[in-house]
């Protein structure tokens, strides 16, 4: 045999070896490395799997009353994987369901399409191999006539399903949230995370449904509890041979929260009374309030109007409820002004230059200054609210009857010395501004933490950030100041526009010294405040110094009642002020609505103040071609403070005429003025509701089913909403609960904050 074939045969053996080798290893990798993998694939081939969902964990308030609960719903769904196999893709089928349930074919079309960047509601988000709801709550008999004749619905389902259950309507929609099916997106992440080999149950099957806004999303893990899997052994021709496995449904967990449906139904229809009042401009259709516990910051109420009814999302929205929810000119119903808007916060803001006055600045508790009617600053004459003049006054006084210009002194002779226009030049090796320092220790220019989405962070500017934000928009100011503002329909404004627009180009980086004025008085460009900001705040002034981080959640708890979580308060910071400075603007904002001259002593002249006495401060901002923005920011008892009360409404007036008024109705519910109380003893609740281990609620008892905690019946609120009602579940339930109001309110005010890329705010007026 020559070398050449010896050679050849030795490579034909070489190169048959390694196959061996390679097909050896391969069939290791399958046997041995993987083949926990390859065993689940393979059983993937030969089970079904059955998924029953879940029951979702309520959402209870603080006294146990379900805000948020399941009921059973005959469901009628729609398969595209099978429909899209038919030789019409399910139009015969279609016109039969049409006949059932009366719904138009397109209708139906429309719902089961799929969500796209090009096809809006109604339409499907979730996974394209779930079965489509297309209609709930459907009669029995319409049920019956699908579930009997199947071969005339091939695809179509009929089945009795879990839905959420929203008893009290529109009531606390911002907090509470609303539920859609899971995206494919979740699915696909799910999937990939089990080939990573990821172990443990799903927690998403394809007719999964998750939290997508409020506290159904935040808390969406505790509540959702696991499906349960029943595994059908199956043969190759797809019949049911026997079960491989069945894992029943774990139920979710309750949230059992600090918020009140008492006190919250109170502060709604406070607000909507106020509404209802006013001279219904082109604007007036927006409202918030927030009360929170000044001593733990638990969220007892979170108002907005207008709201909406989170049922519209059960089952799918349409494109024009959507739409109307959305819409500004309806006020968007799906933000909360309550944390997700922003504006100026006018005097209400008057408690940081005090305490940066005192703290700061030497400002002693007996020192006099001068409340003149007006002062010059920079070129511009700067008034008192009124124009009216006080003399000399303390800053106790100062802040009861709301002098202005006090203020907008300190801020100015602040401005002096950190330099005036030339940043860093001054007596300070760096600019002290103290004001902006105070403003950001209380909460203000950052995001509260909240458990809730899409909170607004606010604004607070000192001389770098202008600085910044002028380097950013710079470009587009000065292409405004050349080009103008050729959509503005009215050519006095868009002169004025672009007059802004031109001195923001050249030189609008300077920190001018009326900007540092309105900034001390909770006016112009670089503040910009939410209302749960400003509660925060008020708290910390309340409570000592503790600035705490707001909370709506208080527990998770079991469905058999083992409490598997507390929140406990969290602590975002201290005030750098003394205990004695914050005792002092106590005393002042009780001076408020105690004193003669006070701003709101008029509103609560009828009030017990002996027994309950109230501290607060009026604000009223002022905005360019609007109605002015009334603010009232409070506290009490101003002995033990244990509530903050804020409310604010855009294009009304002023702070006492429309804000304070609402409050007061507010704080008529919390302690039983001249009503029933909401809170037992003027207290929250000092236990969790109790769960049983058959998961009924004992609800606690409610001062509503008892006399008034103070006084006779004394501006007590007259509409008939405030009368006692029954809930939906039978129980004896405490008076005014608000129900959902028909349609959708026109109107309604910019939610956005005082910094955008368009013209530079104008100086404003000082409010009082």
């Amino acid at each position: 045999m020559n070398d050449g074939i010896r050679a050849r045969i030795i490579m034909l053996r070489v190169l048959a070896l390694s196959l061996l080798v390679t097909l050896g290893a391969r069939l290791w990798v399958l046997q041995i490395l993987d083949n926990d993998r390859y065993r689940r694939v393979a059983e993937t081939n030969r089970v079904r799997e059955v998924v029953t969902s879940s029951p979702r964990g309520m959402i209870l308030d603080d006294q146990g009353e379900a805000l948020v609960r399941n009921r059973s719903s005959l469901v009628i769904s729609v398969n595209r994987s099978t429909t899209d196999r038919q030789a019409d893709r399910g139009r015969a089928a279609f016109a039969q369901l049409s006949s059932v349930i009366g719904m138009p074919v397109d209708e139906i079309e429309k719902k089961i399409r799929f969500c796209s960047a090009t096809v809006a509601q109604p339409c499907w988000n979730g996974s394209p191999y779930q079965p489509v709801p297309v209609a709930q709550d459907v009669a029995p008999a319409q049920a019956l006539a699908i579930i009997e004749h199947p071969e005339r619905f091939p695809g179509i389902t009929a089945d009795l399903q879990a839905v959420r259950e929203y008893p009290f309507g529109s009531l606390a929609a911002h907090e509470l949230g609303y539920l859609a099916p899971v995206s494919q997106e979740e699915l696909d992440r799910q999937a990939a995370a089990r080939k990573d080999g990821e172990s443990g149950p799903d927690k998403f099957h394809l007719n999964s449904l998750v939290g997508v806004a409020g506290l159904e999303s935040v808390y969406d893990e505790q509540l959702r509890g696991v499906d349960g899997v029943e595994g059908l052994e199956v043969d190759r021709f797809g019949r049911v041979s026997g079960t491989a496995s069945d894992t029943p449904p774990v139920p979710g967990n309750h949230l059992v929260l600090h918020l009140d449906r008492g006190v919250q139904a109170a502060a709604e229809q406070a607000l909507q009374g106020v509404l209802d009042k006013l001279p219904g401009g082109p604007h007036a259709r927006t409202a918030s309030a927030v009360v929170l516990d000044a001593k733990n910051g638990g969220v007892i109420a979170l108002a907005s109007l207008p709201s909406y009814d989170p049922s519209v999302f059960t089952g799918g929205i349409s494109q024009e409820d959507y739409k109307a929810l959305s819409d500004p000119a309806n006020g968007i119903p799906l933000l909360s002004r309550a944390y997700q808007g922003t504006g100026a916060a006018a005097s209400t803001f008057k408690v940081v230059s005090t305490a940066v006055a005192m703290t700061w600045l030497g400002a002693k508790p007996k020192q006099n200054f001068d409340c003149a009617p007006t002062l010059q600053i920079g070129g511009q004459t700067f008034h008192n609210f009124d124009g009216s003049s006080a003399g000399p006054i303390t800053l106790h006084q100062a802040l009861v009857i709301s002098c202005d210009v006090i203020f907008d002194k300190f801020a100015y002779d602040e401005w002096l010395r950190d330099g005036g226009l030339r940043n860093g030049r001054g007596p300070y090796a760096e600019p002290a501004e103290h004001f902006v320092k105070m403003a950001e220790a209380m909460g203000f220019g950052s995001r509260t933490g909240i458990d809730l989405p899409g909170e607004a962070p606010g604004a607070v500017v000192g001389r770098e950030k202008a600085r910044a934000i002028w380097e950013e928009l710079k470009e587009s100011y000065c292409r405004r100041a050349a080009n103008g503002y050729p959509e503005e329909k009215d050519p006095v404004k868009a002169k004025r526009y672009q007059q802004y627009a031109s001195e923001a180009c050249v030189d609008g980086y300077l920190y001018n010294a009326g900007a540092a004025a309105q900034f001390s008085i909770g006016q112009g460009q670089y503040l910009s405040v939410s209302p749960l900001q400003l509660a925060v705040a008020y708290a910390s002034i309340a409570n000592g110094g503790t600035v705490l981080q707001p909370q709506l959640a208080k527990a998770v708890v079991a469905p058999d009642g083992t409490v598997v979580k507390r929140f406990e308060p969290v602590v975002k910071g201290k005030l750098p002020v003394p205990g004695d400075v914050l005792g002092y603007i106590r005393e002042a904002l009780h001076g408020v609505t105690s004193e003669p001259g006070g701003t709101a002593s008029g509103v609560f002249a009828d009030w017990p103040k002996d027994i309950i006495p109230i501290a607060g401060k009026t604000g009223t901002a002022e905005v360019e071609g609007r109605e002015d923005t009334s603010w009232f920011a409070s506290f009490g008892p101003v002995s033990d403070p244990r509530y903050v009360v804020v409310v604010t409404i855009p294009d009304s007036g002023t702070g006492a005429t429309y804000a304070a008024p609402a409050a007061k109705q507010i704080y008529q519910a919390i302690f039983g003025v001249g009503r029933p109380a909401e809170m037992p003893g003027g207290l929250p609740p000092g236990d969790l509701p109790q769960v049983g281990s058959d998961g009924q609620i004992d609800v606690l008892p409610s001062a509503a089913l008892g006399p008034a905690a103070v006084g006779p019946a004394q501006s007590a609120p007259t509409s008939p909403d405030a009368a006692g009602a029954a809930p939906p579940d039978g129980r004896l339930a405490r008076p005014a609960v608000l129900t959902a109001r028909p349609g959708v309110p026109a109107g309604g005010a910019s939610a956005a904050g005082t910094l955008s890329g368009g013209p530079r705010a104008p100086p404003a007026g000082l409010a009082g």
